[in-house]
């Protein structure tokens, strides 16, 4: 009896190691846009930094992080995260923080009609943002050199060649880079604002309070600190202020031990995405 449950153990073993290994090659039938199982391996173990491309529907995407593509292209194109629902066929987009472009990819195949401001300060991103817009022919999409703050001119700003670029004042090795005020833009009808522009939400989240009500749908990704849970709180205030019902997700757990201060690897505390969007 030992030898015919050992078996059965062992052959329960073997078939979940083969179903593991067939799933890798079947073809998914959930409609989400997945990358192959062999342009995910390719992808793990390129070197970081050299320009690289794969190829992409009729078009190329671009990039020099491939871990970041990886994670960006599972959030934003194979999940879906900003999917919403237009009240036309050709709606307005601002996507503040736009990055090396995968948001502006995905919100164009799904309005292809779209108009989309593409906001980006950092020199790198913004190169690869290019080359994306123009390789994947996103006609409608008009990218700005710019970080969106509270005001119009220029700001300090941290550049890293990556997804941690950051307006960062009163900071060594920054550089000067030119600023849009956010709120100027809002004083329009806006189908969907992304905003995710590393810690900088709040100040700007507060300026632009008085025209929230001209936007339809709002993504905000959140950085903050467990000991400024206030600006959080006084951000879903103005939301609620604003018409908006939301969603909360976690983006990143990166305090193990929350009730131990200061334990915690990384800059920021808290990492939330928050969907909003307004009640009809």
């Amino acid at each position: 009896m030992a030898n015919s449950s050992n078996n059965a153990s062992s052959g329960s073993i073997m078939g979940q190691i083969v179903n593991g290994i067939l799933k890798k090659f079947r073809t998914d039938n959930s409609g989400s846009e997945k990358l192959s199982f062999w342009t995910v391996k390719y992808l793990k173990h390129l070197p970081q930094g050299p320009l690289q491309h794969i190829s992409w529907k009729s078009g190329r995407i671009w990039f020099t992080k491939s871990w970041e593509l990886l994670h960006s292209f599972d959030e934003i194109i194979t999940k879906e995260i900003y999917r919403f629902k237009a009240g036309s066929e050709a709606p307005l987009i601002i996507d503040c923080g736009a990055n090396i472009g995968l948001s502006v990819l995905y919100f164009q195949r799904l309005y292809p009609q779209a108009r989309i401001m593409a906001f980006e300060p950092d020199s790198h991103n913004i190169e690869l943002l290019t080359k994306n817009v123009h390789d994947n022919q996103l006609t409608g999409t008009e990218i700005f050199r710019e970080a969106v703050w509270t005001h119009t001119g220029s700001i300090t700003f941290e550049s890293t060649g990556g997804q941690g670029s950051r307006i960062q004042e009163n900071a060594k090795g920054v550089i000067t880079v030119p600023c849009r005020r956010l709120a100027d833009l809002l004083q329009q009808p806006v189908d969907f604002l992304k905003i995710d522009i590393e810690g900088a939400e709040y100040p700007v989240i507060l300026d632009c309070a008085p025209y929230l009500l001209n936007v339809r749908c709002l993504f905000l990704e959140y950085h903050g600190q467990i000991g400024k849970s206030h600006e959080l709180t006084h951000m879903l205030e103005i939301l609620k202020e604003s018409g908006f019902e939301y969603y909360i997700k976690e983006a990143a757990d990166n305090v193990a031990h929350p009730f131990v201060p200061g334990d915690c690897g990384r800059e920021y505390e808290q990492q939330l995405n928050i969907f909003a969007r307004k009640i009809n």
